[in-house]
């Protein structure tokens, strides 16, 4: 449709984040609420646009469309170009990411007290290189929007996290920063080495597929890596994991919910774009490591989260172990395993966003969030309670719910996998069910403690959800059921996609 560009889709972010830090626009907080919350809400409604008249059945990209300057396309001399497009995965995390985006606006009017301008327009630019991160067609262009999605999450942790968000937000950045340069240094010796033997400057993913024929297996590996140390600090997988939870612990309640929802997300993107359709073979050959990978994510941050105090780093622990079951399902090489991978780190995004509005709801009422100082809330949080134990059922994976259709479809794929360890694939499938009964204990126990054990004097006269609370939360419930009633409404946007992955990676 003529009226709908990714142009416009990507960059009108960053025009309403400008708009709002104009010295002429009031600095009034009730204005920029507003101004932001239409604007996401337009945001939202155009992003759907897209997927409404989204074709399926295409086996390949689509809505391509270059960003030029002045008629010329960007740095054309020497192969790099600013094209986007989206396929059936990406218009999915598009929508996915509008929405979370959207959430968070509407939480943020009980928790963002100061600096407003500033708040909402790091929303947006963070917006914007996410969006960028999905749709970009060159790898160099991935990598800018890759870097630029730093900034915004710095001052979002920093300027309204807690007395120690500093700290961890320049860890995260340090981190970030170290992983960026390996990320960087696969892609520049992946476009010279390319040039060096196709004689062709180019920095199109999709061009980029390995041939073992022309690229020698050392160089595939040095690049592999490289890539993968770059991705796997977002997924996050374990070892590259310790920033997660000091991070989302130390900011507010809304940047758990942008964080979680978003930055998470991108990980596994790269993962897919990048490590399984350029290096195909290697994927294969590195599947079981990353199936085991995924294993400890699942039960080491699963045991984990029975242990913390505190709400959020318990939240942490679960969405990190629930990330795990992403990278199982790609490892399983097959489509089941696959769909179901994509179709859980979506359905992971939305209930473990869902988690931090309830963590944020409880958080600006009792200004705790540890498990011991809570109890009883059930009996004065009534609508928290009901809609937090949907959310919480599906977290643990119950039928009809959104989480069980895609934790099904992982272990299924792991049990029908063709990798040659199948004692290990079983054993994996198998631990994985056990996992499943480990994240019920620690989720109904967050359950039980903090909504019916015995209510706290302290607590008496607390108020239940307000309108605004109770919609975003039953919003989410809504979208947690129908897509738990009705998955394949999701998984036959990208089916074509991962047919197309499957090829090839020839299984």
């Amino acid at each position: 449709m003529s009226f709908l560009s990714l142009i416009w889709l990507i960059f009108a972010p960053v025009i309403a984040a400008v708009f709002i830090m104009l010295p002429k626009f009031p600095n009034h907080q009730v204005k920029i609420r507003r101004f932001s919350k239409w604007f996401a809400s337009f945001h939202f409604v155009y992003a759907l646009l897209f997927l409404a008249f989204f074709d399926s059945s295409l086996f390949g990209m689509s809505y391509e469309k270059e960003l030029t300057f002045f008629g010329m396309s960007w740095l054309k001399s020497i192969g790099i170009s600013a094209k986007f497009a989206v396929d059936g995965i990406t218009i999915l995390l598009i929508v996915l990411s509008t929405f979370i985006v959207l959430i968070t606006l509407f939480m943020s009017k009980i928790h963002i007290r100061t600096k407003h301008k500033l708040y909402y327009s790091m929303v947006f630019l963070l917006e914007s290189a996410v969006l960028g991160i999905f749709c970009a067609k060159d790898m160099f262009l991935f990598f800018v929007f890759w870097e630029l999605s730093l900034i915004p999450i710095y001052f979002l942790v920093s300027q309204w996290g807690n007395s120690e968000a500093r700290r961890s937000a320049m860890k995260f950045i340090l981190s970030s920063f170290v992983a960026n340069m390996f990320l960087f240094f696969g892609m520049l010796i992946l476009y010279y080495y390319n040039f060096a033997v196709s004689n062709v400057l180019t920095a199109n993913i999709e061009s980029l597929s390995m041939d073992a024929k022309i690229y020698p297996l050392w160089f595939q590996i040095m690049v592999f890596v490289n890539f993968l140390i770059g991705f796997v600090i977002r997924i996050p997988l374990a070892l590259f994991h310790s920033w997660y939870p000091d991070l989302q612990s130390k900011s507010s309640a809304p940047v758990n919910i942008l964080i979680s929802g978003l930055i998470l997300n991108t990980g596994i993107y790269g993962l897919i774009r990048f490590n399984m359709q350029i290096f195909p073979e290697l994927f294969k050959l590195f599947a079981p490591v990353l199936m085991i990978w995924g294993l400890v994510n699942i039960i080491y941050f699963g045991a984990l989260s029975l242990l913390q105090p505190g709400i959020k780093k318990m939240v942490s622990y679960a969405n990190i172990s629930t990330i795990g079951f992403v990278t199982v399902g790609l490892s399983c090489l097959n489509s089941t395993g696959f769909n179901g991978a994509v179709f859980c780190l979506i359905a992971s995004s939305i209930v473990f966003g869902a988690m931090f509005v309830i963590v944020s709801s409880i958080e600006f009422r009792t200004k705790t969030t540890y498990i011991t100082a809570l109890g009883g809330l059930g009996q004065v949080m009534p609508k928290c309670m009901y809609l937090s134990l949907i959310v919480c059922f599906s977290a643990i994976g119950i039928p009809f719910l959104i989480m069980f259709s895609p934790k099904l479809m992982i272990l299924t794929g792991a049990m029908l996998s063709n990798l040659d360890q199948q004692l290990m694939v079983k054993i994996a499938a198998f631990l994985g069910l056990a996992a499943i009964a480990v994240s019920a204990g620690y989720i109904m126990y967050f359950f039980y403690k903090v909504f019916c054990s015995v209510l706290l004097e302290q607590w008496k006269n607390i108020k239940d959800l307000s309108p605004q609370e109770t919609a975003v939360l039953s919003t989410m419930c809504l979208v947690i059921l129908y897509l738990g009633l009705y998955p394949m409404s999701i998984i036959s946007v990208y089916q074509s996609v991962s047919s197309i992955i499957l090829d090839i990676l020839q299984v």
